[in-house]
């Protein structure tokens, strides 16, 4: 017999673990995701870590092969074990690596109109850039999403920035809840990187105003690939300073 699970990200993303034994269920993705919403493992030719929201996890008699179709047709009307995994795992939490709280503005719709479907995926796709660099920095990205809202939303953010081992935010948009978690995180002492693309989202071509400041602090980037290296950039710079507490 032979595991498949399912992981289920922020933005109603998922990720397929394939082929696994019970014992690396249990050990490389069940514990480590009651221990801390994140687990660690290799997607295509990366290690990556990522903040999960719910595991589905199957028990099938012969291993996927994805020549043969997809993995839903594996699964089909097989029942979610979760609970089974979930359940041995729970008197063995791990320690898990230092998080990241991601600062975004929350716009769009993913089924929205045409217009509020872009301003969503860009958004989304702006955290998977940010996600891939803390990834390979060491630690993970969280943010918070509207559509998994399972306490109080203010509640959930405060708690994670607390929690943070530092805080990316984007400022674009210039969104008054960014600033609020920006202060909130500032105030707690938190190291805080800011980037911000050079133009709006929501309205393109208007330039992105910085208020407060701290514009002499902000990365500013035109598409992904610059967010990306500046951000990897402004982390290695500052390592020492934003992973203090855990290099100790």
């Amino acid at each position: 017999m032979t595991f498949q699970t399912i992981a289920i990200l922020s933005g109603d993303r998922q990720k397929t673990i394939p082929n696994r034994s019970e014992a690396e269920v249990l050990s490389e993705i069940v514990l480590p995701f009651i221990a801390s919403g994140v687990i660690t493992a290799k997607w295509g030719a990366k290690v990556q870590s990522y903040q999960v929201l719910e595991l589905r996890i199957y028990e099938t008699k012969e291993p996927w092969n994805k020549v043969r179709g997809p993995i839903s047709d594996v699964i089909k009307g097989k029942k979610n074990v979760y609970k089974r995994f979930g359940d041995k795992a729970a008197a063995l939490l791990s320690s898990n690596k230092p998080k990241v709280f991601i600062i975004t503005p929350i716009q769009g719709e993913k089924h929205g109109d045409q217009e509020q479907q872009r301003v969503f995926k860009e958004y989304d796709l702006r955290f998977e850039a940010i996600e891939g660099v803390i990834s390979e920095a060491g630690a993970v990205a969280i943010r918070i999403d509207k559509e998994h809202a399972l306490e109080d939303l203010v509640g959930r953010i405060k708690k994670e920035i607390r929690g943070a081992q530092f805080v990316v935010a984007d400022l674009t948009d210039e969104r008054p809840s960014c600033y609020f978690e920006a202060g909130f995180a500032e105030a707690l002492g938190k190291k805080v990187i800011y980037v911000a693309s050079k133009h709006s989202v929501a309205k393109p071509g208007t330039p992105t105003k910085i208020h407060f400041d701290i514009h002499m602090n902000m990365n500013f980037f035109s598409n992904h690939e610059e967010l990306k290296e500046k951000l990897s950039k402004a982390i290695e710079k500052n390592r020492s300073v934003l992973f203090d507490s855990v290099d100790a």
